[in-house]
This record gives structure tokens, sequence and C-alpha cells, in this order.
């Protein structure tokens, strides 16, 4: 168990294996050195605080080892070069910043967030010098066994500028979510049009009455779990298709299930008013679940 408390001190007891972690104790990279956390920040002149200009990624660290880092870093600097934000550093040298963060911290199951803010601007419009921030964070490592409960989304009629790049723009998500919240529901999924795009932090699928396996092809940023999702399906033979999928193909189909980093895979089984069949042990979706458990130890193994 890790506790994150915003003080050094507690004020309630705590269990005996828990590992205490403060805003003090945390260490980022920012300004091109390590630093306690609490004294990292940005100047109210730089783009990202001026105008929200900046892209990061973010790679979930799991006993002590950084998840698909080469595919979150491979992701990482595309964003970076489409929106015009040199990182200030190579791939080698990031992965390096990774491992002494890891080191730094000894966090067992964490997540890293790599940012690049559009630095301070003369004119608040022109990108001049760009900010670096690394920063780590305890999470709450997924479950090992799948949430067969299951996650109820609501969909609304949006879609995110420039799709493919991993913006720090969550205008939309932060706004909505009190009223995805009274609709009782655990996300929203954006849609133009009937067509479906994505959930804001993580792809959508659905399992055809065939048992296709079916993602949105375009409008969405492509998360690394997914990449994961797909790569699995090819190797297991198993029936594939990266296309637009509707509304309608929702209300016929027979699994639906979003994904992302720190949720692996969760079965979603409402949608608006469609009811999808409740999750089953032997869906397409648990076992998909099971192999991407297995990839993800196979690579810790591996590294």
């Amino acid at each position: 168990m890790i506790l994150l408390t915003p003080n050094s001190r507690l004020q309630t007891q705590t269990p005996p294996n828990a590992i205490i972690v403060t805003m003090n104790t945390l260490v980022c990279f920012s300004n091109n050195a390590f630093m306690p956390l609490k004294d990292a920040g940005l100047p109210v002149t730089d783009l990202g605080v001026q105008r929200g200009y900046g892209i990061f990624d973010f790679l979930r660290v799991t006993d002590h080892v950084p998840l698909f880092q080469d595919d979150h870093l491979e992701r990482f600097f595309n964003s970076a070069s489409e929106m015009r934000l040199p990182a200030g550093k190579t791939k080698e040298e990031l992965k390096e910043i990774i491992a002494h963060l890891i080191a730094k911290n000894n966090i067992p199951h964490a997540g890293i967030r790599i940012l690049v803010s559009g630095g301070t601007s003369p004119d608040g419009y022109e990108i001049v010098q760009p900010n670096l921030v690394l920063v780590l964070q305890p999470i709450t490592p997924p479950s090992d066994q799948i949430c067969r409960q299951g996650y109820k989304l609501v969909t609304y009629p949006h879609q995110r500028q420039i799709p493919d790049v991993k913006t720090t723009d969550y205008l939309m998500a932060t706004w909505i979510n009190p009223w995805v919240k009274e609709k009782g529901a655990d996300d929203v999924l954006y849609q133009q049009d009937g067509i479906i795009s994505e959930c804001p932090r993580s792809n959508f699928f659905i399992v055809t009455q065939s048992g296709t396996i079916v993602t949105p092809a375009k409008n969405i940023l492509k998360g690394i779990t997914r990449k994961q999702i797909l790569s699995i399906a090819a190797e297991q033979g198993m029936k594939l298709e990266e296309r637009d999928v509707s509304i309608e193909d929702i209300r016929v189909a027979k699994e639906a299930f979003i994904s992302s980093s720190t949720k692996r895979i969760i079965p979603v089984v409402k949608i608006d008013d469609i009811v999808l069949p409740p999750f089953s042990n032997n869906s397409v979706t648990a076992k998909l679940y099971q192999y991407l458990l297995q990839r993800e130890k196979g690579f810790q193994i591996n590294l």
C-alpha cells in the first residue's frame, strides 16, 4: 500500500506495511535537474499556462520497470514534432532520466508523466524555448483480475483537436466530467455524427457477433495499450478490423471494452440506452485481458 500525503507528517495511523510518500519526498526532473517536486514549477509566462500549449506522455511503472517504454517515447517524440516543440533530450537521455527517477523515488508502482510545455513566450504566442518536466507519482496498479462489473459510458458529440497528438488539452473532458457523473456513467465516449472515436483517456473497441475485434481507425489518439491489443490479436489469429465504428454497430455488438495504460482493459456494459451482454469468462475481452497480462509480465522478465 502507498499513501501520498501533502505534508511530511501523517495525522492518522497507517498500516505497518504502508509506504509513506509525501510531496516533500517525491523527486522530479525540471529545469534540467533533479529536484524535490514541491520546488518545481512553470513560470506564469509559459505557453502551457497562458495558452494550454503542450504535450505529454504517461507510462506505467510496475515493480520498478517502465512498461513499453520505447513505444511511449516514440509517441512522445511524434507528439513533440507535430506540435513543433523540441524536447531538448534524445530518446536515450530520456531513458536515463526515467531510470534515475525510478531509482531516486524508489516507488515500485508508479506513473511517469513526461511533459513539454510551450515555454516562456515574449508575446504569449510564439514558441521560443519549451520546458521539459518529468514527474513520477505513485499509483495503484491495476488488478490482475478484470473488472467484471464493467463500465457505463455516455456519448457526447465532440472531436478533439489534432487527435493523433497527446496534447495537454483536456478542456472538454474536465468540463464535462460533472455531467458524466450526473448521468451515472464512468466515462464519456466521444462521437461525431454517430461515428465513435474515443474516451478522453481510453481507446474503444467492440466485438461483433462473429467475434471480430473492431476499433476506430481515425480521429483518435492511438494508445500504447491499444497497440499491444492489436499485436496480441494478430499473434493469436483473432479477426481484427480498424475502421469506423457507428452507434448502430454498438447496438448489435456482442462485447465492448476500453483500454488504457492505467486500466489495461475494462469491459463496457452500457452505452447510453444500449445494454450490452454481461461479462463472461469466455469472452474475447477476458481472453485479451489475460494475454495482455502475460505480455506485461513477459516484458518485465525480458527487459
